[in-house]
């Protein structure tokens, strides 16, 4: 338990020495789905992105096959926030990017309030995180015209359907 403890605090703080230590000499990395806190079921996962360890969080998810790395990056917690609600609730857009397009997760879950990922960066004022969602899983189409020039350019983009949609 007390390493456990010990990864769960350097996942937060982003002490990747510390981790790569662990998971070299101490415990195999396949354990790491195993490691979770007791009461609110946040893994080191959550920790890493909620701080905005990038690459805390890449050492961490490269320590499983992608498969798992998907699960743990879609992994809720007790309140039912995965690691992309707090990446998105602390604004770090990097770290999203990443959660997002390298580990599949999901932006359309929703926490035990019903709050999505975009609703954890609104609400926080993170604008650079929720401008990057909306610009990337719009749902409403698209239309833009340009007059500049001696033609009148008009632009359709189809919006993307959402996961909830596609259920």
């Amino acid at each position: 338990q007390e390493e456990m403890d010990a990864i769960m605090y350097d996942a937060r703080e982003g002490d990747l020495e510390f981790l790569k230590e662990v998971f070299t000499e101490m415990i195999p990395g396949l354990l790491l789905p195993t490691i979770k806190d007791k009461i609110t079921l946040s893994t080191p996962v959550h920790m890493a992105a909620g701080n905005g360890h990038l690459e805390t969080l890449a050492f961490l998810l490269s320590l499983v096959d992608h498969d798992t790395a998907v699960a743990l990056a879609n992994t809720p917690n007790e309140t039912g926030n995965t690691p992309l609600h707090w990446a998105c609730y602390g604004g770090h857009l990097k770290t999203v990017k990443f959660l997002v397009e390298k580990h599949g997760a999901d932006v359309y879950a929703k926490n035990s309030s019903l709050h999505d990922a975009l609703f954890e960066a609104e609400s926080n004022g993170k604008t650079e995180v929720e401008n990057w969602l909306l610009l990337k899983f719009a749902v409403e189409e698209e239309v833009s015209i340009d007059e500049s020039g001696e033609v009148t350019k008009i632009t359709y983009t189809p919006g993307k359907e959402s996961y909830a949609v596609d259920k």
